[in-house]
């Protein structure tokens, strides 16, 4: 018996790709009003498939590009910024 993934069936992969734009919610940066408005991929799932790539490209540029904070612990030269971090992640903690 042969084996077949789902990316080798049109259908099943565009079902995946149409589970992975809902899944993040595509549809909120979508031009096309009936997405919006069922608040779910409702158009050509390859358009959600490259903005859903684009998105996850410029979420893995940002990971990159920002330090983490440990990075940022790492960096604190003086009891002042100690201080002032420690306020931010207070606040920062409060919004959870």
């Amino acid at each position: 018996m042969k084996h077949t993934s789902a990316w080798d069936n049109a259908r099943e992969r565009e079902r995946a790709l149409r589970f992975g734009a809902d899944r993040i919610c595509l549809w909120v940066l979508c031009p096309d009003p009936t997405c919006r408005r069922a608040k779910a991929c409702r158009g050509d799932v390859r358009v959600c498939g490259g903005r859903m790539a684009a998105w996850l490209a410029a979420f893995d540029e940002e990971r990159r590009v920002r330090p983490d904070f440990a990075e940022i612990e790492w960096r604190i030269g003086s009891a002042a910024e100690l201080r002032a971090y420690r306020a931010w992640r207070k606040v920062g903690a409060g919004r959870r």
